[in-house]
């Protein structure tokens, strides 16, 4: 079907026609006649058009997968329609290449999204050679790694080399193992097919501000040394990251490309990075570009994970070497000594120090130095730089105007576009087209009043401040974020969206993140305000960030505002990851795919740790009521009373009110809980998580370990928790039953996820 836009039935009248319609009195009866009929022939037309769509795997209504696939003999799976609708697509491709290391990692795709390497393990045992029968020509079973000879001694001389020890590309022979095969556990052995899957995504932020962390004069030994250090941390919030590269494959290759080494979406090895390394290959995980500011589109991104873009006035030449390094201490003691025009980088904590001669050219990177960096979570949890819809559901019409912003254009962009909102005259859209830090600080906003000494935005219309494209912009908070009605009476109908927007503060006294919500509703879609309990450089979590702390006179210094104050606040909080929220219970709270982090996973002591509660007395008093859906919390909660199904407590819930409300599928610690009626939920059942520090790349994603419980019954007999909507359970099912269809013959399967 071609998109060729439909021409209105009047249109399609002859002129003279139309022209004696609009002679009439009154004019146009033909076109409001055939306007009616227009309704019934669109229909007729969508129809048919659904309906030839319905003959193609690739276009077809979800309720005709089954169908197609039945015609082919393929049983039916469960799961999302990508899932459903890519194995059916690749039945016959697939039975081609039955038995085929192609056609199990296309099938593992297919069925998961992830991408997938398979490694015949009987290839990596070491063997000895019949002297009757050498073969001096057989070396590593990897082929990107000629010169590794199978069964030999391991060369110990080349880091890089012996990063690959324990990945999917080791190139190592190894003994035999005979124990039993448990998921997750790699048991080399003659007739087992290692399936390697890497679950988590990467995220590429395309361009945006380093933390610098200040510059350093050295005493170079040689004359290659650098003269000065430039310190940087690559995230923009200056907090440890994780630096992933990018997946790079083509899965519509013939035979699909789903891994090459160097090149999957997993952690960095600082060893691959450094150059003059026989088997360093820094080219695959960093890039250094130059960039002119005054160009219409000045940066130019790369496929690689890490990237620095130089201006090109101070550095002309991008000519530099890259060295793997431990920063925890920065360029002290580093061996050899931190060279000029070196970069060295520890992708484990993002850190990156530049050598350079002047002291010059380290300011220059400190006001003008761009970064693209990756790092990987489970799903798109939190703000991302994803695609988001814009613009957003109910913004849209020629009464909401969009103001953009853009940090080249003015630094402060940001904060001006919210000027004067106490007298605007429609709604406001504003949208953020980049990834860069913008200051805000709302005592300079034009308009903003101070109430109860809390700096606060008067707003006479609805407010959104959204991000576009794929970008995630660094808000930094100089007061915290607080809204309130021009008309108090009229707060109803007032309402605060973000999303895509990662919020912070700019120090420990900017807390809570936001202060006050005397709104109608303050919608949160897609974002991060910063938790702070993120995983710091001495082994222990960071003091936990307020990201609300809402009281129940809704910020009102007078009495007759709040008198006439005729709206329930709703916090409505979707695929976002907060802080605490502490509240009254005069708001209203709803959250869904969502992580609520105190600080507390499942073995900390939640004692003090709130994820949710009252703000004048959390130990003592209750929060808000609570509607939730496949929510994580880490920490106690303190509720007026509780509904949802989905949730992952990890420490204990209180409902007041524990008379009203259900409670489906979800998961209770062994702690003194309240709960209201609850069903098909469990407590006390084990719920580990890979990591739960937010600035790991494992971030609340469920262990393997896990109670089978929580990974399997949850909503639509799937994982429990904030990644639930990612069906994973589904996927790994549906993995088991096509595996036994597709198994090389007397092969036996190992699943390995990497990450």
């Amino acid at each position: 079907m071609n998109n060729t836009p439909k021409v209105p039935l009047y249109a399609r009248l002859p002129e003279i026609y139309r022209q004696r319609d609009s002679e009439q009195q009154p004019p146009g009866q033909l076109q409001a006649f055939l306007a009616l009929v227009e309704d019934v022939f669109g229909a007729i037309h969508d129809n048919i058009g659904g309906l030839y769509r319905d003959f193609f795997i690739e276009t077809c209504s979800p309720w005709v997968i089954p169908y197609i696939g039945d015609l082919l003999g393929v049983s039916v799976l469960s799961g999302d329609p990508w899932t459903l609708r890519a194995d059916v697509a690749d039945t016959i491709e697939l039975r081609r290449m039955k038995g085929t290391i192609h056609a199990i990692e296309l099938l593992a795709f297919d069925l998961t999204q992830w991408p997938v390497h398979c490694v015949e393990l009987r290839e990596v045992l070491a063997w000895f050679q019949h002297l009757n029968h050498q073969r001096p020509d057989v070396q590593s079973n990897n082929r990107g790694l000629a010169g590794v000879a199978r069964g030999g001694t391991v060369p110990i001389k080349d880091p890089a080399l012996l990063s690959l020890l324990g990945t999917p590309f080791d190139p190592f022979a190894r003994y035999p193992d005979f124990k039993k095969i448990e998921l997750g556990t790699l048991r080399p052995n003659l007739p087992s097919l290692a399936i390697f899957l890497w679950r988590l995504e990467a995220h590429q932020v395309k361009v945006s501000m380093p933390f610098a962390r200040g510059q350093v004069a050295l005493t170079p030994a040689t004359p290659a040394g650098a003269s000065f250090a430039a310190r940087f941390d690559v995230e923009p919030s200056g907090k440890p990251v994780v630096l992933f590269n990018t997946w790079r494959a083509n899965p519509d290759a013939v035979p699909p490309v789903l891994s090459n080494i160097d090149q999957v979406p997993g952690p960095i090895p600082a060893a691959r990075i450094t150059q003059g390394s026989p088997w360093g290959v820094p080219d695959e995980y960093v890039a250094v570009n130059v960039y002119d500011p005054t160009a219409p589109d000045p940066v130019e991104v790369s496929g690689v994970g890490l990237q620095f873009h130089l201006p090109k006035a101070a550095f002309p030449s991008d000519t530099w070497t890259f060295r793997g390094a431990n920063l925890c201490a920065w360029e002290t003691d580093l061996r050899p000594e931190l060279g000029n025009r070196e970069i060295i980088i520890d992708p484990r904590i993002g850190r990156v120090v530049f050598g350079i001669k002047t002291a010059a050219e380290a300011t220059v990177l400190e006001d003008s130095l761009l970064v693209t960096f990756t790092y990987g979570a489970e799903g798109a949890v939190g703000a991302h730089p994803a695609a988001l819809p814009f613009p957003p559901e109910g913004w849209t019409g020629p009464s909401v105007p969009t103001t953009t912003v853009k940090f080249g254009q003015d630094p402060l962009a940001l904060q001006h576009a919210l000027d004067n909102l106490n007298t605007a005259g429609s709604p406001v859209l504003i949208a953020i087209e980049d990834s860069m830090t913008h200051e805000l600080d709302l005592s300079a906003v034009a308009g903003s009043t101070t109430e109860n000494g809390i700096v606060t935005l008067n707003l006479k219309y609805s407010l959104a401040i959204v991000a576009t494209g794929e970008n995630r912009p660094f808000i930094r908070l100089k007061t915290p974020l607080a809204f309130r009605p021009v008309d108090v009476t009229a707060a109803e109908n007032l309402n605060v969206y973000l999303q895509g927007l990662y919020i912070t503060q700019e120090n420990a006294t900017v807390t809570p993140l936001i202060a006050r919500a005397a709104l109608g509703q303050l919608q949160i879609n897609g974002c991060t305000l910063d938790p702070g309990s993120e995983m710091q450089l001495n082994g222990t979590p960071g003091p936990a960030i307020v990201s609300t702390k809402l009281d129940a006179e809704f910020g009102f210094a007078g009495l007759t505002d709040f008198q006439n104050f005729n709206a329930t606040p709703q916090i409505v909080i979707n695929q976002s990851i907060v802080g605490p929220l502490l509240m009254e219970a005069a708001y209203q709270l709803s959250i869904t795919n969502s992580i609520v982090d105190a600080g507390a996973p499942p073995e900390a002591d939640a004692t003090k740790a709130f994820a949710i509660g009252s703000a004048a007395d959390p130990v003592i008093d209750y929060g808000p009521p609570l509607s939730f859906q496949q929510s994580t919390f880490f920490g106690r909660c303190r509720l007026r009373s509780a509904c949802g199904a989905g949730g992952i407590f990890c420490h204990a819930l209180e409902a007041w009110n524990n008379q009203v409300g259900c409670i489906q599928q979800s998961s209770f610690s062994l702690e003194a809980n309240r709960l209201p009626q609850n069903f098909a939920c469990v407590t006390g059942a084990v719920a580990n998580f890979t990591d739960g520090s937010w600035n790991q790349p494992g971030y609340a994603q469920l262990a393997l370990d896990t109670d089978e419980r929580v990974l399997e019954n949850g909503p639509n007999n799937d994982r429990m928790g904030a990644f639930g909507y990612l069906l994973e359970a589904h996927k790994w099912r549906n993995l088991q039953i096509r595996l036994r269809e597709f198994m090389p013959a007397g092969s036996r399967p190992e699943i390995i996820p990497v990450t």
